[in-house]
């Protein structure tokens, strides 16, 4: 699969956040197997961070039969990262702002937390057709208040693995197909949004060196 998911760098507009133009993270699909011992399920019950935190694992979390994916299934999750959404337009003079945000979700690593999956069509300022995206999220519920936090970043202490395990899932690659064809499919109607891209893309690799 081609990149269909690219930030563009905060040093590009002079402010923080992100845009989000393209798939940056591809991950490989896996095999995941159903069955989960007994033994196994006691030994991911509880692992301990530090000797201040200790985290509850969600059982079968990588088991894509036991978490599969659910779209706008927790309002506060959507609240959180409307808001997010809402942030990166703030100062922006490239885009004029994000519509349609879907919000896709699977249980993450440990109670409290959701791998976030946001499908999104941005509207470029100028710009007539939307352009279609997906971007990965992370949503982690705050102990005393009760919100969401939503991240660019995985929890501290989550396994490197576990996030490219669940992105292997079929219900998610199906996902991750769909909005590459939704994107190739507008890219290709609007040659001022495949010029603007273009462009912006040349100004990412520039910055980037």
């Amino acid at each position: 699969m081609k990149e269909f998911f690219k930030g563009c760098p905060a040093g590009l507009r002079g402010r923080r956040g992100v845009i989000l133009l393209l798939v940056l993270l591809v991950f490989a699909a896996g095999t995941v197997g159903l069955e989960l011992t007994k033994e196994k399920a006691q030994m991911r019950e509880v692992r301990k961070i530090d000797t201040k935190n200790v985290r509850i694992m969600n059982i079968g979390c990588d088991v894509k039969e036991l978490n599969p994916l659910r779209k706008d299934e927790h309002p506060e999750i959507n609240s959180a990262v409307a808001e997010y959404f809402e942030g990166l337009t703030e100062g922006e003079t490239f885009v004029e702002r994000y519509d349609d945000i879907h919000v896709y979700t699977k249980v993450g690593q440990y109670r409290g937390t959701y791998l976030v999956f946001a499908k999104y069509r941005m509207k470029i300022k100028d710009i007539y057709t939307e352009v279609p995206g997906l971007v990965t999220l992370y949503a982690t519920k705050d102990g005393e208040s009760g919100r969401y936090r939503i991240d660019t970043q995985a929890p501290k202490g989550q396994d490197k693995g576990f996030v490219r395990t669940v992105v292997g899932h079929t219900d998610v690659r199906e996902l991750l197909g769909k909005t590459e064809e939704e994107f190739t499919a507008a890219v290709g109607a609007d040659a001022l949004l495949k010029e603007a891209l273009t462009d912006l893309k040349g100004a990412y690799s520039a910055y980037a060196g």
